[in-house]
């Protein structure tokens, strides 16, 4: 049993050794097969492929942080799990913006980034694919869905849809609190750093928890490696391509525009195109986290009120970041893979 100043002592130590630079995410092995300015498209290959195999699946993920929150340590990986079950996995990394990107606007990673991306997947993988979106990646590929035919069917895993149940984050993102145009016209792209600091505000007893739990538990190897695993990801802030965080925050925040249909007042009109998630008529499935502060279970579930389409739902145990880590979020999805 550790003394009070030994464990100190030793957390002390194991700080001053920069752990989170040190440790190395994203390991599973994986190929790129295609990469469109600062997006690449990974494949990761069933690693037992003489087993059953499955319908592969291409995945939007987030573009507010690095894609290795799925792939953060052998034995801690969505990645890892699906391609061991036998599932090929397309995965978008939309990489990571400069300021030669501000212009970029959401229609352009909608209806042409992701068509390509999704053309490039099938091609590859010389059949029809499933989609799998992740957080706001969930929500860009929704809207992506009801104007595009690119998938056979669709799981969306803590996506935001109705962005007024946001709890926390829906008041703080209104235009009352929150001057968008001043801060897109200032800052060019929007700092991945502004996004990451605010999300640590949302739940502020979190950032003393992190550090409590690492001293509590310095003495085991593996918390550790998760911790530090963690902490690379979470530092490693991507920015927001300026003019798509605009409208991003625009329709969807403020004005909660996914919610409506066409022929409502205030449509989403997206390059000239109306928004309407009832267009999309594939079967979709909403996988929500009962400790999410970021997506609460409301805000990822009201995909059922929106889509044209048959979904279901399931509420699962953790939070929005630990479903990726413990194993949740690959049970969840080869449940449904597996229907």
């Amino acid at each position: 049993m550790m003394t009070l100043f030994d464990r100190t002592a030793t957390t002390a130590r194991y700080l001053s050794q920069r752990p989170a630079e040190r440790l190395r995410i994203g390991v599973t092995p994986h190929q790129v097969i295609f990469r469109q300015n600062k997006a690449t498209l990974r494949y990761f290959a069933p690693t037992h492929p003489q087993g059953q195999q499955h319908t592969p699946i291409f995945v939007s993920m987030p573009l507010i942080n690095k894609w290795e929150v799925w792939d953060l340590l052998p034995g801690r990986s969505v990645m890892e799990d699906l391609t061991a079950a036998g599932v090929p996995v397309y995965l978008l990394d939309w990489g990571t913006p400069g300021p030669e990107d501000q212009g970029v606007t959401l229609g352009k990673l909608v209806d042409d980034l992701l068509v390509r991306m999704f053309d490039r997947a099938r091609r590859h993988a010389g059949q029809a694919l499933d989609a799998v979106g992740y957080c706001v990646g969930g929500t860009f590929l929704a809207v992506h869905l009801s104007r595009h035919e690119s998938a056979r069917r669709a799981a969306f895993v803590c996506t935001p849809i109705d962005f007024h149940s946001s709890g926390r984050l829906a008041v703080w993102a209104q235009p009352s609190c929150f001057p968008v145009d001043a801060a897109i016209d200032g800052f060019g792209n929007y700092p991945g750093r502004v996004i990451r600091e605010a999300f640590s505000w949302l739940r502020p007893e979190g950032q003393t928890r992190k550090w409590v739990g690492l001293w509590e538990k310095i003495e085991d190897p593996e918390f550790r490696d998760l911790w530090a695993a963690l902490e690379k990801w979470n530092t490693d802030a991507v920015d927001f391509p300026g003019e798509a965080y605009r409208e991003y925050v625009r329709r969807c925040y403020f004005e909660n525009t996914l919610l409506k249909h066409v022929g409502d007042p205030g449509v989403w009109i997206l390059d000239g195109k109306p928004v309407d998630l009832q267009n999309a008529k594939i079967e979709a499935h909403s996988i929500a986290a009962d400790r999410d502060h970021i997506v609460p279970p409301a805000a990822a579930h009201a995909l059922a009120d929106a889509w044209g389409g048959a979904v279901t739902t399931k509420t699962v145990k953790g939070g929005h970041v630990a479903i990726a880590a413990n194993g949740v979020i690959s049970k969840s999805l080869l449940e449904w893979i597996r229907r």
